[in-house]
Formats: C-alpha cells, structure tokens, sequence
C-alpha cells in the first residue's frame, strides 16, 4: 500500500473508525468505498450521535430500496450539502464520482469531515442544516453544460439562415410578396370584426323593443280592468233590472188572482 494511500485510510481509521463500530472501517472497504458501506456508515453515524437527525424518509435509510445511480447520488448528495451547511466550509468530494469508485482519497477526506461535523455540529446546527437540504438548497457542483454543443449549435443554424435568404432581386420581391400578404390579412381581418359587431349589434337593436314593452304593461293592464269593472257593473245593473222586472210581474200576477178571488165570493 502507498504511503500516502495509508494515510488517509488510516485518518478515517482514526475519526470514524473510533466513533462508531459498525461498520467497521477496514483497509478493504476504504480502499475504494462500496455505496452499501457509505450508507451503512451515514446511518450509524446518526444513529450515535444523532447528527443528521430526520434528514432521510424511511425508503431512504433502506440501502436496498436505493438500486440506481440517480438514488445513490441523491443520497450521498445529502450527507455532503449536511456536513457542508453544518460546517460551514466546503467538501471536495462528487458524489457521481463516489458512486463510480473514483477518487477514494477524497470520498476518505469526506468521511473525516463527516466525522468533524457529527462530533461538533449536533444539535442546533445540525438542525439548520437539515432543514435547508430538505428545503431543496445543495452544495453539490451545478453540471457544467459542454461547450461544444452550444458553440456547435449557431455553427449548425447558419447554412439554414443563409439557403433562407434569396440574394439581389429575388430578395426585394420576396419580401413585396410578404407585405402584400400581411397587408390582405390586415384587412380581411379589419372586415371580419365589423361583421361581428354587426351581428353583435342587431340582436341588442332587437331585443330593445322587447325591454321596453313591461313598461307599457301597467298602462295596458289597468285599461283592461277598467273594461272589466265596466262589465261587472252592467252585468248587475242588469241583473238589477231583471230582478225588478220579475217582482213586477210577480206582483201583477198576485194582484190579478186576488181580485178573481174576490169576484168569485161576490
């Protein structure tokens, strides 16, 4: 093993190794870390010291429900923005490197750190700092968009513009051809609107007169019961009369029989 290899193994051996014991810090796995490991070790640390309390949901603290890259990262992501946010001091370590095997030397520097901010920073700190990696902030290395495909790009576009543009004269008539067209839709459409405001308007112009015919109403109403007061009252008079006309009657008739009567006793 190289000299300086043995170094930092022997740094984390040291922190980690002493603080928790499980797992344990062997040369093997931290020659070039396992993500099983690494989960294994972040838990336990939290566990022990209680530093990055509540920072995974349950599937999260599983390392068998985490199978793909994405999950891995995520997962170390949040140990790294922790430690960073709780020490206040960034972390040169990639999680995506990590995952990959690579640069153990750093994933073993990050595991010291790991260690410094469990053993310094639980409690209030430890708090804050979960709860802005859980609000979505990071310390991870935004991805670096490659150049070569936004220089390649307007590279690409070029040709296209350039077949696009007639030269010379083709040029002046294209664009006489364009305006006219645009003019012809200027006034199809200008047409178009004054024929919808006329169709607007004439259904208001006709529904004007049938607004105003409740106001006649009362006036056309109150003749109507003045007409039908007027019938009531010679419907009786009427009435009146014919009533009078048959006690009229009546009283003749009695009057006739009654002097028969009398003649008959004389």
């Amino acid at each position: 093993m190289a000299e300086d290899e043995e170094a930092w193994i022997k740094a984390t051996q040291d922190s980690l190794g002493k603080l928790i014991s499980k797992p344990k810090m062997t040369e093997k796995y931290l020659k070039k870390p396992p993500f099983r490991f690494l989960h294994d070790t972040v838990m336990e640390v939290i566990r022990v010291t209680g530093f990055g309390k509540d920072l995974y949901k349950d599937e999260e603290q599983d390392a068998a429900q985490l199978v793909d890259k994405t999950a891995k990262v995520d997962f170390l992501n949040k140990a790294i923005s922790l430690v960073c946010f709780a020490l206040g001091d960034k972390v040169d370590v990639v999680a995506n490197k990590i995952v990959a095997g690579l640069e153990a030397d750093k994933t073993n520097a990050f595991l010291v750190r790991f260690h410094e901010a469990a053993t310094t920073c639980a409690g209030a700190k430890s708090d804050d700092a979960v709860q802005r990696v859980l609000a979505g902030e990071s310390a991870a290395a935004p991805k670096k968009e490659k150049k070569e495909k936004k220089d390649a790009k307007p590279a690409e576009e070029k040709p296209a513009e350039a077949a696009a543009a007639p030269a010379g004269d083709d040029a002046e008539e294209e664009k006489k051809k364009k305006d006219e067209a645009r003019r012809k839709k200027r006034d199809q459409e200008k047409a178009k609107q004054k024929a919808e405001e006329a169709a607007a308007a004439a259904p208001a112009a006709a529904a004007a007169p049938a607004e105003e015919a409740p106001a006649e109403a009362p006036a056309e109403d109150e003749e109507a019961k003045k007409k039908e007061e007027k019938k009531k009252k010679d419907k009786e008079r009427k009435e009146r009369e014919e009533r009078k006309q048959r006690e009229k009657e009546e009283a003749e008739a009695a009057a006739a029989a009654a002097a028969a009567a009398e003649h008959d006793q004389a």
